[in-house]
């Protein structure tokens, strides 16, 4: 069906930039530069390319930078209206705010304005005439954030998880989507309200009355983090192609890299306010600022150097992942019970910022290429002290005040094992199973998921492997357990000796897992103990594998991508241990020889 013209777009710009505070104190994040142009200007370039005649961008948060950043009011020689929010609206309360704007328009396509995307619009555009619907949401199969359910006609059954409708498939929500005038009408003037639950409604009062179209083509950035936008700062500009000419953005120069060092020194201005404010220390206390890596981590680490004192570790983080406002809380309850974890000197949720101890930066990865004897000594360490997190009786949690991220069911199980399948299988390899091939690969690990709620429940760390264990004074020191919850303890024993960053054999393998074992009450044989482990280490190893895939295609982490051999090589391993994993091991293998 040929495509509606759209003649306006509406572009939400009002939001506060939390996830990337310190920056976005004094300036939106749509106007944050990437190379050498504001963030907005990529989504009105692509807008461009499907005919759009005007921009509606609604601001709160310093509004007076977008009237500064286009004086005349028009990009391209189309005319932007600015619709200010003294207080802020949130989606559905913005949509509802600008209603008197549209009198002469049909319907509208609304684009989150801090995204840099180049998907086709034109079809949403067409999804959109032909569905009919009052609404039409651009999905992506691939992403940080999948909590669009789909159910087996392909239609949208939940968002969030609202309804506790589970569909056959999980895609992301990128912030775009065709509305017809018409929609405005279930919205409340002044109503500050997300456009999620109004569609979330809809979907329950009419299974498949938001439409919905699958694009996977092009690129998609969310700019969630700093760590995120330094990446987006020094990468080439995201191409916007279509029948206009003149939006593809500006060739990049040598110098537009320059832009990063103003805004490094921004953030580290910011940082050294709230260190010193924290310590009740003058500023000059503070001898450096230094960056620290993490991992595949979405915040931002800092090291603070003091002249006359230890140094700490400032972290920022993204709120917009759920379990990053818990690390606090879980340190503390940690401690609790007598694990080691960093000090926490103070949490400031508000602004999603952390300080803590330093513990330095040995970690047990760093002793891999140790003697079996030094290492030895480490991992039994570790291992008495995650058995003292899974001996912890979970029936006691009601009675602290903490609150965990959703436990492990049916519903992350299939996550995981789509998150492999879509990041490694399809995105990595380049493989496409046969519809036949792919039943019964669903079918084993979907049998594997309910064999893993039947045994070892207790609190998980979830990331338990040896990047996220320091050596501090000779004593394991936990980290990144913020995503802590209720599982099966096996699944942190396969995390951490079917580690894919460290090489351990068969013989230490289970010389650590029958320390492991000695800690336990015997409740099971040792044979069925060892079944569970591989069982369980096959369900992580293709999460940690689909994270690999992830991060190396969508964030350019070509030190992840260089993990998958490993990976697969202790996928291929741990499913050997079983017969219940044809299928699995055929497709391990066919991922092995297309690297």
């Amino acid at each position: 069906m040929k495509a509606p013209q759209i003649k306006t777009a509406f572009l939400l710009g009002a939001g506060l930039g939390m996830r990337l505070r310190p920056l976005t104190e004094a300036c939106p994040k749509p106007l944050l530069p990437v190379n050498g142009r504001p963030i907005i200007t990529y989504a009105m370039d692509h807008l461009l390319t499907v005919g759009v005649k005007r921009f509606i961008v609604n601001t709160h948060h310093c509004s007076d930078v977008y009237r500064q950043t286009f004086p005349d009011g028009q990009w391209r020689g189309i005319p932007i209206i600015f619709r200010h929010e003294p207080v802020l609206l949130d989606t559905a309360g913005g949509l509802k705010n600008i209603e008197d704007l549209l009198k002469g328009d049909g319907r509208i396509i609304v684009y989150n304005a801090d995204v840099l995307t180049d998907l086709p619009l034109k079809s949403l555009l067409e999804a959109h005439a032909g569905q009919r619907r009052e609404a039409t949401l651009v999905l992506r199969r691939d992403g940080p954030l999948r909590n669009v359910d789909l159910d087996n006609a392909g239609r949208i059954c939940d968002m969030r998880h609202m309804l506790n409708r589970s569909g056959v498939k999980s895609c992301l929500f990128t912030g775009i989507y065709v509305v017809e005038k018409r929609f405005l009408k279930r919205l409340t003037a002044g109503k500050i309200e997300s456009v999620v639950p109004v569609f979330v409604r809809m979907i329950a009062e009419k299974p498949g009355s938001v439409g919905c179209v699958q694009i996977d083509g092009g690129e998609w950035h969310d700019i969630g983090s700093l760590e995120e936008y330094r990446r987006m700062m020094n990468s080439p500009p995201v191409p916007v192609r279509g029948h206009h000419a003149m939006v593809s953005p500006s060739t990049p120069r040598p110098e537009d890299n320059e832009q990063a060092k103003p805004f490094e020194a921004i953030a580290d201005a910011a940082v050294r306010r709230y260190v010193c404010h924290v310590l009740n220390r003058p500023e000059t206390a503070i001898t450096e600022i230094a960056p620290k890596a993490k991992g595949g981590s979405d915040r931002t680490f800092r090291r603070i150097c003091l002249g006359d004192a230890p140094s700490l570790i400032f972290m920022h983080y993204n709120p917009g992942r759920e379990e990053n406002r818990r690390y606090a809380e879980i340190a503390g309850f940690l401690r609790d019970l007598d694990l080691s974890v960093p000090k926490i000197f103070h949490h400031d949720p508000e602004r999603c910022l952390l300080l803590m101890e330093d513990l330095g930066d040995a970690d047990l990865w760093s002793f891999r290429q140790s003697a079996w004897n030094l290492r030895r000594d480490f991992y039994r360490k570790a291992l008495g002290m995650i058995h003292k997190l899974h001996t912890f009786p979970v029936e006691n949690l009601g009675q602290r005040s903490l609150t965990l991220m959703q436990g492990f069911g049916p519903e992350l199980y299939r996550w995981e094992r789509d998150y492999f399948r879509e990041n490694l299988v399809r995105g990595v390899c380049g493989i496409e199973p046969a519809m036949e091939d792919a039943a019964a690969l669903e079918a084993e690990l979907g049998a594997l998921a309910e064999r893993l709620q039947q045994f070892g429940t207790s609190l998980v760390h979830r990331d338990f492997q040896s990047q996220n264990i320091m050596i501090n004074r000779g004593e394991p020191v936990l980290i990144d357990f913020q995503g802590m919850r209720v599982g099966s303890y096996f699944y942190d024993l396969g995390s951490l000796l079917y580690d894919p960053y460290v090489l351990i054999d068969e013989h230490e393998r289970m010389e650590l897992l029958r320390y492991y074992y000695g800690l336990q009450e015997r409740t099971c044989a040792w044979d069925a103990f060892q079944e569970a482990f591989h069982e369980a280490s096959v369900q992580r190893l293709m999460q940690a594998l689909g994270a690999f895939g992830f991060l190396g295609r969508r964030h350019n982490r070509k030190d992840f991508l260089a993990h998958i051999p490993s990976g697969l090589q202790r996928l291929a391993e741990a499913a050997s241990q079983s017969d219940r994993f044809p299928a699995l091991r055929g497709l391990v293998a066919r991922c092995q020889r297309a690297l």
